[in-house]
């Protein structure tokens, strides 16, 4: 404020020092223009001075202003910053009574916590304790299962082993019943005891639950001819739709058995050649054409469809080349085998090699034959005794009585096996099981001995008593035929266990048989003439003897066959 009265003053002696001036007059003019110059000088400076001053002045009323009103803001924000401490306090007293229920809701929550960690622990504890009582539990669960597993298996096989004992005596009732005539009830016991046995997992091929099926199945066994002479070889043929075998016997005559569905018994029986002079062994078909051997060497050959009958012919003398010696008759022709210079031979075999040709095989010798050229090709002899001879794959096996096995390959001694043959039990009977890749072969006493591919000895088949006649298989089956009155049927799934066979019994020799895989039949000539078939499938046997069921066991029955405990069930719907 001081500033300003200055600047005030100063004014007012500028005004008045103007006002002497002018009083002064004119005479003064110089000095008063000096004095305005040196005024004007000054008052510029001044004037500057004062606009300066001025300004200063609006800055510093600025100032003024705005320190007033920052000093306004300050009051205000003091006031606030009061209201704010006034608030602070207050929430801070809020914050402090939330602290102090905050400690005691935590100390509270660590009461809690403590409690809590002491009840987790105890139930730490419980569970543990509740798994140690649940694999306690478990434990004891399992032994429970395993028990009753136990119990249901014991029990299982306990009714497993009951219905299989069960299923057999009801098949040696079944065979009883059947011999004593009862017919119809021999039939459900005998479906009854292959029921019983297939359910519970018995052996459908036991020999008496075999039996009672094949004694009661309709056709099963039957009779399909008759011949004049004992059957010696037997030979399938199918030509022009015709299916069947042939059969050649020691009485000159070969026979045709065709199979027909139009006659009973299944098959027609037609004599394709008669001769009494000739005893035949062996017979082999080649296409249409069927070649039967005599045992003194005689060739007879002919064709499928012939069916004349030649009585009384008498032999033939060979012809010095040995080929062909063309009787009168165009149906049959025959070829004599043993050259000139041989001594008298009795021939056994005739055999097809894989190239095609014979091979006819006597005591002693052996003849190579061109079947197409009607020519021999070689021979061969042995000193010892010739038992049986038998082809595998492209080598000709010949037994001798001595023990001995040679083998020929393309007319050519291989040299003798290393099978190691029975030398006191003479083989009778070579067959290969190509499916079971086994050496089998059959000896005068009845043994039947199986070697591997390899030649090493495997196991023996025991069940006859008598030289075996004939050897083959039909699918699950190995049949084997012996003097014994016998025809065996092996099961060679399992050969490492014992097998027992299916044993089928009949009043004569069965000296052959062949196999019908259509029918699941074995064709059998026996001793004196008879034709027999034997239908060995177990499924077709008891499909007949369901088919042919003519009643249901009456209440009595059941009771008595099958025993109180053994619920009811029908076996004929």
């Amino acid at each position: 404020m001081k500033l300003f009265s200055d600047i005030s003053d100063k004014v007012k002696k500028r005004r008045a020092f103007s006002w002497l001036a002018s009083e002064v007059g004119t005479h003064t003019a110089i000095a008063v223009i000096a004095g305005i110059v040196v005024y004007v000088l000054v008052s510029s400076g001044y004037k500057r001075h004062i606009e300066s001053l001025e300004s200063r002045i609006n800055e510093m009323e600025a100032a003024e202003r705005s320190a007033l009103i920052t000093k306004r803001i300050s009051e205000q924000m003091e006031d606030i910053a009061y209201e704010q401490k006034a608030l602070s306090d207050k929430q801070r007293e809020r914050a402090e009574e939330q602290s102090r229920r905050a400690d005691i809701e935590r100390g509270k929550a660590e009461l809690e916590r403590g409690l809590a960690v002491k009840a987790e622990q105890q139930a730490r504890a419980s569970a543990k304790q509740a798994e140690n009582m649940r694999k306690i539990a478990e434990q004891q669960s399992e032994l429970a299962v395993q028990h009753m597993v136990e119990a249901q298996d014991a029990r299982a096989q306990a009714d497993t082993l009951f219905y299989q004992s069960l299923a057999r005596s009801l098949a040696q009732t079944s065979i009883n019943q059947y011999k004593a005539g009862e017919k119809d009830l021999a039939a459900l016991l005998a479906y009854s005891a292959w029921y019983y046995t297939d359910t519970y997992n018995g052996n459908i091929y036991h020999q008496d639950i075999y039996t009672s099926l094949l004694e009661n199945a309709q056709r099963a066994k039957m009779h399909i001819g008759r011949i004049m002479g004992n059957p010696r070889a037997m030979a399938n043929f199918s030509n022009n739709g015709d299916k069947g075998f042939v059969i050649v016997t020691d009485y000159g005559e070969i026979y045709r058995f065709t199979k027909s569905d139009d006659n009973e018994n299944g098959y027609i029986q037609e004599r394709m050649f008669s001769n009494n002079d000739y005893l035949f062994r062996d017979v082999c078909i080649i296409g249409n054409e069927v070649l039967a051997l005599d045992v003194e060497g005689m060739l007879v050959k002919t064709t499928i469809n012939n069916t004349i009958l030649l009585e009384k012919r008498k032999r033939k003398t060979p012809p010095e080349n040995n080929r062909l010696a063309a009787p009168s008759e165009e149906e049959v022709s025959l070829l004599f085998l043993p050259m000139r210079n041989m001594p008298r031979e009795r021939w056994r075999h005739l055999l097809q090699l894989e190239d095609g040709n014979l091979v006819a095989v006597g005591e002693h010798q052996i003849v190579w034959l061109d079947p197409k050229g009607e020519k021999i090709i070689r021979t061969a002899s042995l000193g010892d005794v010739i038992t049986e001879a038998g082809v595998f794959e492209d080598i000709l096996c010949i037994f001798t009585k001595g023990g001995d096995l040679v083998g020929y390959r393309d007319g050519l001694i291989i040299g003798e096996s290393k099978i190691s043959l029975p030398h006191d039990n003479p083989v009778s009977y070579y067959y290969y099981h190509k499916g079971k890749e086994l050496h089998i072969l059959g000896t005068e006493n009845g043994d039947v001995l199986l070697y591997d591919k390899n030649k090493k000895y495997v196991t023996s088949l025991v069940g006859h008593s008598g030289a075996i006649t004939h050897m083959d298989h039909l699918g699950w089956c190995f049949a084997t035929s012996s003097y014994d009155h016998k025809i065996c049927l092996w099961n060679l799934d399992d050969i490492d266990s014992q097998i027992a066979p299916i044993q089928v019994i009949y009043d004569k020799w069965p000296l052959c048989f062949t196999t019908d895989e259509e029918s699941w039949e074995l064709c059998i000539g026996l001793a004196e003439g008879s034709i027999e078939a034997l239908r060995i499938s177990v499924e077709d046997n008891r499909r007949s003897i369901h088919q042919h069921l003519e009643r249901e066991f009456t209440p009595q029955e059941w009771e008595y066959y099958m025993g109180k405990g053994v619920k009811y069930r029908r076996f004929k719907e």
